[in-house]
């Protein structure tokens, strides 16, 4: 999956044509300075001395001069934001470089660069000290600790005169946005059941159905088809002999997470909504690698199982915008799934819900020919400060009860779940990179593992 190169904008000067305009403003900051001036200029009018065109000349051209040094720095000031790339995985360290350069002959003594990122833990405030024409960059970084979207900017930059007279502020509307994806985590062995499509391994059971593997033949019997005569054996038998086809395991795997806002637990990274789109995410991962066609289906999401690793940042970009859905329970997704799921797929239900709807709609997928499985979070862990209470646990110990009656797999996690990260998935990025002989800037495509 390609990553976006970054690209600085300047917030003044040459203006760049799709960056946002940085707005500048300067304002006085104490008005006793002027007051003061005031009272001496008509002091000077009813009372005329020396001493006070002395102090009327003096502070007129103290003003003056803090008003023309931050004339100078609104003007003068200009400021750039890299970001290597717009999407990163959760844990990874973000890192960002904010370059400010002061184009006037005058010395900004203290340059704040202020940051409104809604990023949750990163906060890249700076403060700068330039010389006249002078240059000063600083490199920000923040670990990542949420999947999800968020934005980066808008920002600003607060300077002023030395005496603090006069303050100049520049609010630069810039934003990028970042995806956060979830990281893929390291599962115990679930044991998940294969659904029974045409594949490429062998199994034991005949079927009707037209697959690319032979079994073995029979003698024909009234009702087969003629595409089922194996012609070379009939010559040899001197009679009609038809053909028997294997039913095969499915590699196609549905994962059906539910994002039901009602039965969600626990706040933050510690909650069931973290938990199951952490194992979506991780489910994902070992069945691709397994060379497993993996589909995702929540309320608002529909993934049609697919192979390969582009396939796996598909489902990771689909986790990073998940978020609960109210009034959308697990039973109605299960029902609206059935027209896309395909006969002999392999479904597994993620969901800390007790309610048994949904295990109908499980089951009833069971009777169909699909081969079920759930992974079930147990919400009474995740609710801090809490006793689990007994009836939920109950709830939840015969659901499984009834799931295993009918030859449904079911794992249960709880709040004391460890997860281990998984280092082997793959990402490319571009970067720029400068030869060092000739100084020229080419672009290289790089693959790391994360």
């Amino acid at each position: 999956m390609a990553t976006s190169n970054a690209s600085p904008t300047a917030t003044r000067r040459q203006p760049a044509p799709a960056s946002p305009v940085a707005r500048s403003s300067l304002r006085l900051n104490k008005r006793l300075p002027l007051i003061v001036l005031a009272l001496l200029v008509v002091n000077q009018i009813f009372n005329p001395a020396r001493i006070w065109v002395g102090l009327i000349l003096g502070l007129g051209i103290l003003l003056l001069a803090c008003y023309v040094w931050a004339r100078g720095l609104r003007d003068g000031l200009e400021a750039r934001r890299t970001v290597r790339g717009t999407w990163v995985v959760v844990g990874d360290v973000l890192t960002e470089t904010f370059e400010v350069e002061n184009f006037s002959g005058l010395p900004a003594l203290w340059v704040e660069v202020i940051d409104h990122s809604d990023l949750p833990g990163y906060n890249p405030a700076w403060v700068a000290s330039l010389g006249g024409q002078g240059k000063q960059r600083h490199k920000a970084e923040g670990r990542c600790q949420h999947r999800g979207v968020f934005t980066l900017g808008p920002w600003e930059l607060r300077t002023g005169d030395p005496l603090g007279l006069f303050s100049v502020v520049h609010e630069i509307p810039e934003t990028r946005s970042i995806l956060i994806y979830p990281r893929a985590m390291h599962l115990p062995d679930l044991q998940l059941p294969r659904g029974a499509s045409p594949g490429t391994s062998r199994t034991s059971r005949p079927t009707a159905q037209y697959t690319a593997t032979v079994a073995g033949v029979r003698p024909y019997v009234p009702g087969d088809g003629l595409r089922r005569i194996h012609w070379k054996q009939s010559a040899h038998h001197d009679s009609f002999m038809v053909k028997d086809f294997d039913l095969e395991p499915s590699g196609d795997l549905w994962l059906v997470l539910d994002l039901d806002a009602s039965v969600q637990a626990g706040e933050g990274a510690e909650s069931t909504l973290e938990y199951a789109i952490t194992l979506a995410a991780s489910l994902a991962n070992q069945m691709l690698g397994e060379n497993r066609r993996v589909g995702l289906a929540t309320q608002g999401s529909l993934l049609t199982p697919q192979s390969g690793q582009l396939q796996l940042w598909r489902i990771l970009e689909a986790l990073a915008h998940a978020e609960p859905v109210p009034d959308s329970p697990l039973a109605r997704l299960l029902r609206e799934l059935r027209e896309n799921v395909g006969r002999g797929r392999t479904v597994v239900a993620i969901t800390p819900s007790v309610d048994p709807a949904w295990t109908g709609e499980l089951l009833y997928l069971a009777g169909q020919g699909y081969a079920p499985a759930a992974l079930l979070l147990d919400a009474a862990s995740f609710q801090v400060g809490e006793a689990p209470e007994v009836p939920e646990a109950a709830s939840m110990a015969g659901l499984r009860g009834l799931l295993a009656e009918q030859g449904v797999p079911s794992h249960l996690i709880d709040h004391s779940f460890v997860f281990r990260p998984v280092h082997r998935i793959t990402r490319k990025r571009t970067e720029l990179r400068t030869l060092s002989a000739t100084g020229r800037v080419i672009a290289v495509e790089v693959e790391e593992v994360i």
